[in-house]
């Protein structure tokens, strides 16, 4: 089915809603700003119809159709094309991610997708894409736009992925970056009388804020454009990356999540961050690694698991 899909483009459920016309309109925005092909998709899952696209002679659909005409009426000169898959929402979407740069999706409605409800069809899309999937829950506002992006750090071997995406984005868009580490204090260490890096919370901090800055060097380096801001806070990560997407133009937090559709479960942190933050949020997958990156930063406090 990706073949009806171009390569690279950026793939927009929808489904009639408001929270879906707004994803829309942000998704066109992306893709025209990123010279990338836009691909509108609205799966109705059901099995009765066949697959429609504008490859066949199948009739678009009133979604589709409205979709289209808004597209062409704001970005007339983005190439754009159509799919409406039979299959389930769920299903469509990550099919879809093979090919696609992105994935936008609202964060409620009927469906992508009809049927897709957070915590169903944004929930396992997002773990199980194979591209970043970015998810809007209303209109942008002017001053969102200009804000920073402000990213989740996990620099565990296998969190890069996220943080690289957070740099490219800030340099595409030409502003500040973010970068959250949060820590908690382990109340087991406590009561077993373990003492913390450095012996209190003040030495802590230093301890993560240098973990910290020696982790976002190599990127740093790579986007000397980007003005890097740092905030190590002892905290809940969800509530803290919450806080901070109240000035923010994108939320850029990482998922491990697994590449089968059935049973997902979203990591806390980023099904928390989903469901609260106050500007559109990008998951981002820790592409897979063959031995365990998951190794590299256990003994390692570091890092927030998203």
């Amino acid at each position: 089915m990706t073949s009806h899909i171009p390569n690279n483009a950026v793939v927009v459920g929808v489904d009639g809603s408001q929270e879906g016309w707004h994803a829309l309109r942000w998704g066109a925005d992306r893709a025209e700003q990123a010279n990338h092909p836009l691909h509108i998709l609205h799966a109705e899952g059901t099995l009765f119809s066949g697959y429609a696209s504008t490859e066949n002679v199948e009739p678009i659909d009133n979604i589709c159709d409205e979709a289209f005409g808004i597209v062409v009426k704001h970005h007339p000169g983005l190439p754009v094309t159509w799919s409406q898959p039979a299959e389930s929402p769920t299903l469509a979407l990550v099919d879809a991610s093979s090919a696609a740069s992105e994935i936008v999706l609202g964060t409620k409605g009927s469906g992508a997708v009809r049927g897709a409800v957070l915590g169903s069809v944004t929930t396992r899309v997002s773990v199980a894409a194979h591209c970043p999937v970015l998810i809007v829950r209303a209109a942008v506002t002017d001053r969102q736009a200009d804000g920073p992006v402000v990213v989740g750090v996990d620099l565990r071997p296998d969190g890069v992925a996220a943080l690289d995406f957070a740099f490219a984005e800030a340099d595409r868009r030409g502003v500040g970056l973010v970068a959250v580490l949060c820590w908690q204090l382990d109340r087991l260490d406590f009561a077993s009388g373990i003492p913390m890096p450095g012996g209190d919370v003040k030495a802590a901090h230093q301890y993560h804020q240098a973990h910290l800055n020696k982790g976002l060097a190599r990127l740093g380096s790579q986007y000397p454009d980007v003005k890097v801001t740092t905030r190590v806070e002892c905290a809940p990560t969800a509530g803290a990356l919450v806080e901070h997407s109240a000035h923010a133009s994108l939320l850029v937090v990482g998922t491990r999540g697994h590449r089968e559709v059935a049973g997902l479960v979203l990591g806390t942190v980023s099904q928390r961050v989903i469901r609260r933050a106050l500007c559109p949020v990008a998951v981002v997958a820790h592409p897979p690694m063959e031995h365990a990156g998951s190794d590299a930063g256990r003994s390692d406090p570091t890092h927030t698991s998203a």
